[in-house]
Order: C-alpha cells, then structure tokens, then sequence
C-alpha cells in the first residue's frame, strides 16, 4: 500500500508503484506500508535515496539509526506499540527526508495502530503545507506517543499496587503480570533512548542548518528526559511490588510449613506410644493391668494436645 499526501493536501492512494504514472507527484509525503523490494528500488531509480540504514538497522551503531548526506537524512526509530493481541511488540520505522519530500516506511502493524490512535492527528498533519512542518509533527508526535504510551503504563502500575500493598490480596498471576509490565517499561526504555540518540544525531547534522528545527528538536528533548523519569519510577516501583509479592508468598509458605510442623509433631508422638504397645511383647506390664488401654488412650491424646497448646503458646498459628 502506497499513501500520498500531495501539497495541495489532496491524498491518493495506490496498491503498485505502476499505478503512480498517473498521480501528480507535487508531494509533500509518501508513506510505504509493507514495503517491497521493488518499491525499494523504484525509489532508488527515480529519486537516488540511499537505503542503506534500512539494512543494518538492527546494529546498534550510529550509523544504524541515523544517516545523512547531501541529498537525504534517514532516520530509524524502533516504536513500541500494542498489537491485535494487545501484546506490546516493537518494529522498525524510517523516515527519509530528501529535497523532493518526505518518505515514510512502516509496517502494516504500527500503521493501522496509530492510524487508530492518532487518527485525528493525522488529518492536521495532512493540511500542514511543507515538508519541514510535516517533519516537525512527526518529532513531537512521536515525543508525545512516548508520553501516552508511559502514562497508561503508570495508570496499570499503579492500579496493580493498589490491589497488591493496600487490599493486601494478589493471585499467583500477579508475578506474571509484574513481569509483563518491566518487560513492556524496558521495551519502552530502550525505544525511548535510541530515539533520543538519533535527535540528538540530527541537531548536530547538516540538514539541520536546512530544515532549522533546532529549538523544537531541544523541547522534544527534554520532555523525553522527563518521559524517562517516570520510566524509571516504574520500574522502582515493579521491583517493590515483585518484592512484596515475593515477601507474602515466603511468608505464606512460612505460615505453612509451620502448620505442617505442628501437624507432625501432634501426630507423631502418639504414632509413638502406639507404635510401642503395639509391639506386644511378652514382658510388658502395662499389657497385663485393667487400665492399660485407657491410660494408653489418655497418653496418646495428652501426647497430641500437649505440643499444640505449646505452638500455639508460640503464636506459630
């Protein structure tokens, strides 16, 4: 799928790169869902871009995230976003910045997520008259994506440790609940810090004396720092909640293996008169007396009270 948005903000839409002879190509954006191979060279055919940051965008070098020449500036950021599954995944998008215009590539999974969260969005940045201001939406609005993707992260948290440290009740999925959520903090994390390092790339390139975002890039910037902040919190306050389950569960099988402890020792002692009379051997007195059942009786039912009334003395229960 092929999306133009043309600069009289006009939007066309095409399947194949062949149905483009008949499309006015005065754009402001082209954006590539599923891009193939032959759109890819397509593009190197008619407009001379370098897709070589495509190529090794799961290095972790620079060069893997951020590239530019005299003719481009290529971009790589890795979004996280939540999936059908509301599954929080992560894939690649690239944003290329040429003198003809922008070009946007993404998957189908990312595009129809934010077409369906930002959808509004969308239809303000299709009426923006440049590219350069297009540009510029797309870095606050992936700033701000960080934040709303941060705060429901922290609302989820902080709902989990309300039910965990104030009703004092959790479930043996809550361990897995914790872990999903550090799991989806660090996935945010590592997205929000390679994204910082290519803004920062950008303030210091050449095609930032062209396109002179320095000041907005600096804004987006710092409220990354403060997004990240409370990425940080989040992660605090997971690892007191993975404590403090840790701590109940411990606790729990402490109060068990007490009850345990009780339980064996009530019954063993009896088991052991028991065990003794019921040897019957011939010189044993106590076989022979009128109450030798009955004290034995008595024996073993003191033999279990006696070390209960004990543990409980001890408050083991």
């Amino acid at each position: 799928m092929i999306e133009i948005i043309l600069k009289n903000s006009e939007i066309v839409k095409v399947e194949h790169i062949q149905e483009l002879t008949h499309v006015d190509m005065n754009f402001n954006i082209i954006q590539f869902i599923d891009y193939t191979e032959t759109e890819i060279n397509w593009l190197k055919n008619t407009y001379g871009l370098d897709f070589s940051i495509m190529e090794k965008y799961e290095d972790i070098e620079i060069s893997s995230h951020f590239l530019e020449n005299k003719n481009q500036a290529s971009f790589h950021f890795s979004i996280p976003f939540y999936n059908n599954e509301k599954r929080l995944v992560e894939a690649p998008i690239f944003i290329i910045i040429a003198l003809e215009g922008l070009f946007l590539f993404s998957d189908k999974g990312p595009d129809d997520f934010f077409n369906k969260t930002y959808g509004h969005k969308f239809m303000q940045m299709r009426k923006l008259p440049s590219t350069n201001l297009i540009f510029k939406f797309m870095i606050e609005l992936i700033t701000d994506y960080y934040a709303d993707i941060t705060e429901s992260l922290t609302k989820k948290v902080k709902l989990l440790a309300s039910r965990l440290l104030i009703e004092k009740e959790f479930t043996k999925e809550d361990m897995d609940i914790i872990t999903k959520y550090n799991f989806n903090n660090l996935l945010i994390k590592e997205s929000l810090i390679e994204s910082t390092r290519v803004l920062n790339l950008y303030k210091k390139s050449n095609w930032e004396k062209q396109l002179k975002l320095k000041e907005t890039i600096e804004t987006e910037l710092n409220d990354l720092t403060v997004v990240s902040d409370y990425i940080q919190f989040n992660f605090d306050r997971l690892d007191d909640l993975k404590e403090n389950v840790t701590n109940k569960i411990e606790l729990e099988q402490n109060t068990i293996f007490k009850i345990l402890t009780v339980i064996t020792v009530c019954i063993s002692l009896p088991t052991l008169i028991a065990g003794v009379y019921g040897m019957n051997f011939v010189n044993m007195p106590e076989l022979n007396t009128n109450y030798g059942y009955p004290i034995a009786i008595i024996a073993m039912v003191l033999a279990a009270i006696i070390p209960y009334l004990y543990f409980k003395y001890k408050k083991w229960f």
